[in-house]
């Protein structure tokens, strides 16, 4: 079976929930549109993300972008508190301020620069097989919750767990390949941060889960895996550039991917 796309997530606010897509479009600043398209940031500018605000994770929200309209709720409450994205700005703003308990901005960028590394990393890859793998690692964790521990854009079916480790080489280098039409090259693996370690509906910490996820990845490293180079195994999906020659172009679930080959880009 040929490696297929199965899975598309964006993330409109950036460290908030994702919506899952069949088909996403190739926008200006070499994303997926509408991908972190929004951030909360504090009265510094400091952005307001999982990393150092817990809160985080027990917020849902919704984005509708035909509607222009986001759809706010604490966890622990049923009822949703709607907002015009552009015309009730000042009053979204507020209910984040009382919400996080800190002045906070709900900014827009539509060019991708509210993604973590954006000049190389306009989406992330990996296997459903390698969520799989990682979801028996740990006790009572669902691959859904899996999948959103990991917040990856795309996602693969028909292969191995952690195949997506062929799409990294050495630094300097990338390795091209296709998901449809569209041309990507695969960077680097992606060091995982404290986000991962904690459930992400209710912030609930599973201790020393960075060892014990690097001890499994390690003893699970597949022959093709250049992972051991990078110092630790703490390591999880392939931040993936699209070049500028690609905006406007649409990758849609069931699309074939196809390595093509290692490029210098350094």
């Amino acid at each position: 079976m040929e490696p297929l796309l199965s899975n598309i997530t964006i993330y409109p606010v950036k460290s908030l929930d994702g919506i899952t897509l069949q088909k996403a479009v190739i926008s200006e600043g070499g994303c997926l549109l509408h991908d972190r398209e929004y951030a909360l940031a504090d009265n510094k500018g400091n952005f307001i993300i999982g990393k150092s605000n817990p809160l985080v994770h027990s917020l849902r929200s919704e984005v509708d972008f035909k509607n222009e309209t986001i759809s706010l709720r604490p966890m622990i409450q049923t009822n949703w508190t709607i907002f015009h994205l552009q015309k009730e700005k000042a009053a979204l703003e507020s209910y984040l301020s009382d919400y996080f308990g800190t002045k906070t901005q709900f900014l827009q960028n539509k060019t991708g620069r509210f993604l973590d590394i954006p000049d190389i990393s306009g989406v992330t890859i990996l296997s459903t097989a390698s969520l799989q793998e990682i979801s028996g690692w740990f006790t009572n964790m669902p691959l859904e919750e899996t999948r959103k521990r990991f917040r990856a854009t795309l996602e693969i079916e028909g292969v191995p767990a952690f195949w997506e480790d062929h799409l990294f080489t050495t630094e300097g280098r990338g390795i091209e390949f296709k998901v449809g039409d569209v041309t990507l090259f695969g960077m680097s693996p992606r060091a995982r941060c404290v986000v991962p370690t904690r459930n992400p509906e209710t912030g609930e910490v599973i201790h020393a889960f960075p060892k014990s996820f690097a001890k499994h990845r390690a003893s699970t490293l597949p022959p093709w895996s250049g992972l051991d180079e990078f110092g630790h195994h703490y390591f999880l999906t392939v931040n993936c550039y699209i070049p500028a020659t690609e905006i406007g172009k649409t990758i849609e679930t069931g699309h074939e991917i196809k390595i093509i080959g290692e490029r210098i880009f350094y």
